[in-house]
């Protein structure tokens, strides 16, 4: 009797480590729907999201240090800045037409939308990122 219960136990254990993988991984799956409705809502959010480079801008420089700045099409006529920090993460080799899946926090600035902490956690912001062709930027 004793011998199912430990299989039953090491399955369910096996069950919950699998579990928490998929959890653990959620925030790589790119969910562009969420910053439409973020968008839509004037909300900020976290957000993972696909898309495509169009724009390359000037580098910006300030006292948080001197962010990659580029602009992304995330479809339906949306389109983000995406402030990357290159103080503390490295610079991203992104040109106009590169795809990039990016993971940081949208602020809904009218007429200026931006996704910014792609680089590690900090304080207390969670870590973002920039992937490009498989490699990550963080």
């Amino acid at each position: 009797m004793r011998r199912p219960a430990a299989i039953a136990v090491a399955a369910l254990a096996l069950v919950v480590l699998v579990f928490l993988r998929v959890l653990a991984n959620s925030s790589d799956a790119p969910d562009n729907a969420a910053l439409a409705a973020a968008a839509a809502g004037h909300q900020a959010e976290e957000v993972t999201v696909q898309g495509q480079v169009t724009a390359l801008l000037p580098d910006s420089v300030g006292s948080d240090g001197t962010h990659e700045r580029f602009d992304v099409d995330f479809g339906g006529g949306l389109i983000v800045e995406i402030d990357h920090n290159t103080t503390l993460a490295a610079r991203v080799p992104v040109t106009p037409g590169t795809t990039v899946l990016v993971h940081g926090q949208f602020e809904p600035d009218p007429g200026h939308p931006v996704i910014h902490y792609t680089h590690h956690a900090t304080g207390t912001h969670p870590g973002g990122w920039i992937e490009v062709a498989g490699r990550r930027y963080q």
